[in-house]
């Protein structure tokens, strides 16, 4: 089933709504997936730093690939970045909130590919190495966080980052946002 005009025109906004949605899944379990899985283990804190550290990569791969892809227009390349994006922030989601951004991210991801065909060769748009970077700015920030989360394991340095990138993509892209799609 293909997506709708109105998804595929405001699908950054459905994403941002999954991630909204995702997130208040910590009213009902507290506890991020990497959490509970670590949890009574004797070496916690190196585990988690790894874990933390392949979803830095994921969404430090996910920053690149959707720059990428914005530049060359290339929107099969965009759909993955969006894959490893959900991966990478949904480590730090309790298991629901996991699921529910996984599942909807890519139900919304089908529903538009769908919608779009296959696409054509990837060719670079003149000009559009700084829209792409603007688009993808989300991206690196949630990355930088991520790897200095992995770091420091300090709950308040992701929250700080990811509100942060949010504040700062806003204010890129709020002029844009309706072009983004």
């Amino acid at each position: 089933m293909k997506a709708t005009g109105f998804e595929y025109r405001h699908q950054t906004l459905l994403h941002l709504l999954l991630v909204g949605l995702a997130v208040a899944t910590y009213l009902a379990n507290p506890d991020d997936v990497v959490w509970a899985l670590v949890r009574g283990h004797y070496n916690r804190a190196i585990l988690e730093r790894m874990v933390f550290g392949a979803g830095a990569a994921m969404l430090l791969g996910s920053a690149v690939l959707e720059t990428w892809a914005s530049a060359y227009d290339a929107r099969w390349a965009k759909r993955l970045a969006r894959v490893l994006l959900a991966l990478g922030v949904g480590q730090l989601l309790p298991l629901p909130g996991l699921i529910v951004l996984l599942a909807g991210d890519t139900i919304l991801i089908v529903r538009l590919y769908i919608r779009e065909g296959a696409d054509p060769p990837a060719r670079i748009v003149a000009g559009s190495w700084g829209r792409a970077f603007r688009a993808a700015s989300s991206k690196w920030g949630l990355a930088v966080s991520m790897i200095v989360f992995a770091w420091t394991l300090q709950d308040k340095v992701a929250e700080n980052g990811a509100t942060v990138t949010l504040m700062v993509w806003l204010i890129l892209n709020l002029p844009n946002l309706r072009a983004m799609s």
